[in-house]
């Protein structure tokens, strides 16, 4: 089974969290690349690239770059026009872990709820988590997404009474095992 085939098994909204490294940002790209039409919103800069430039891209995958509410929202509301089948927002608690605003985190979740309510598109968000493991924002997380899943070093999704172990290549992921 594909990985994204079993992240939207039970939701349109899901969301992944673990420590840094564990692959939240590999998952999230093989998403938007066996789902396309695609949008990958990056709030951390470029540190994806070097991930992305191993994979085969089919045409209709887009990335953006944003380091402020602002940008995020205006990519948001940008992809609304593009007719896709899924956006990924990697990681959409990174802006509100610098500003400690509410609003920095509840107002992206609520354009992609509505987002997706009023169209076939999915989204999956990755979520970045704390020094003491937790993720900063979690009642927002747990509010909005249809779904939830641990993402662990030892390359295990796990949520809702489900496991899925994946191995990540330098091609893409490979999952579920």
């Amino acid at each position: 089974m594909k990985i994204s085939e079993f992240i939207f098994q039970k939701g349109k909204i899901v969301s992944i969290y673990g420590e840094s490294g564990s692959g939240k940002t590999n998952i999230l790209l093989q998403v938007v690349s066996d789902l396309s039409p695609s949008l990958y919103i990056s709030t951390e800069g470029t540190s994806y690239q070097g991930r992305a430039e191993k994979i085969k891209w089919k045409k209709d995958v887009r990335f953006v770059e944003v380091s402020n509410i602002y940008e995020l929202i205006s990519a948001i509301l940008l992809s609304s026009k593009l007719n896709l089948k899924v956006i990924a927002v990697d990681t959409i608690n990174n802006i509100y872990r610098r500003t400690r605003k509410y609003k920095d985190l509840l107002y992206p979740l609520i354009l992609l709820h509505a987002f997706s309510q009023e169209s076939d598109t999915k989204i999956v968000l990755s979520w970045q988590v704390s020094a003491n493991n937790r993720v900063p924002g979690e009642k927002f997380m747990r509010m909005f997404s249809e779904d939830i899943f641990r993402i662990t070093k030892d390359h295990l999704l796990i949520g809702n009474l489900r496991v899925c172990k994946f191995r990540i290549h330098e091609y893409g992921v490979e999952g579920c095992l």
